[in-house]
C-alpha cells in the first residue's frame, strides 16, 4: 500500500514540476542564452492541464552597458550572492508565501528592496527586474517598466 501511495505522489510531483518549468519559461524566452537561467520554450497553457500551484518566478536582468562592473545580488538573506555581469540574468523560483528581500551592490553603491511583496504584486507570480545604471526597474509583463529604486552610496 505504501509503495502505491509513493508512486502516485511521484507522478503528481513530476506533473507539477513539468508545469512549473513550462509556466516559468513563458515570459523568459529572452533569458535562454544567459547563465543561471532556465531553458526556455514557448508555452501555451491548455485549459484542461491547468494546475493551481503557488510558485513565484523572479527574473533579475543586468541591462547595463558591457563596460560596467558586475552587480552582486543577495536574494532573501542568502549567504552567497550571485554576480551578474552586464547582459546576464538570474531567475529564482520560490514560493509565494511572504515577502522576499534582496540587496544589490554595484560600483560602491547599493539598493535594498523587496523582490516580492504580496501586498504590492496584485497576485502576479512572474516578476521581472531590470538593473540599470540609474536604478532598479520592475515589470509584470517584461515590457512595461517602472523605476522603483535608485542606487545609493553605502546606505543599505
Amino acid at each position: 500500500m505504501c509503495r502505491s501511495i509513493y508512486a502516485s505522489l511521484m507522478v503528481v510531483l513530476t506533473m507539477c514540476l513539468m508545469n512549473v518549468l513550462s509556466f516559468v519559461s513563458a515570459d523568459f524566452e529572452s533569458l535562454s542564452t544567459s547563465t543561471n537561467s532556465l531553458p526556455c520554450t514557448h508555452f501555451e497553457e491548455a485549459e484542461s492541464s491547468h494546475i493551481d500551484i503557488n510558485i513565484l518566478a523572479l527574473s533579475f536582468h543586468n541591462v547595463m552597458a558591457r563596460n560596467n562592473k558586475d552587480v552582486n545580488l543577495y536574494y532573501n538573506n542568502q549567504k552567497d550572492g550571485v554576480y551578474l555581469e552586464p547582459g546576464q540574468s538570474f531567475v529564482k523560483l520560490d514560493n509565494v508565501n511572504g515577502r522576499k528581500s534582496a540587496v544589490m551592490y554595484w560600483n560602491g553603491n547599493c539598493i535594498s528592496f523587496f523582490a516580492y511583496d504580496p501586498s504590492a504584486e496584485g497576485g502576479h507570480q512572474k516578476i521581472f527586474w531590470n538593473i540599470k545604471e540609474d536604478g532598479l526597474y520592475h515589470s509584470w509583463d517584461n515590457n512595461s517598466w517602472q523605476k522603483k529604486k535608485s542606487w545609493t552610496f553605502n546606505h543599505c
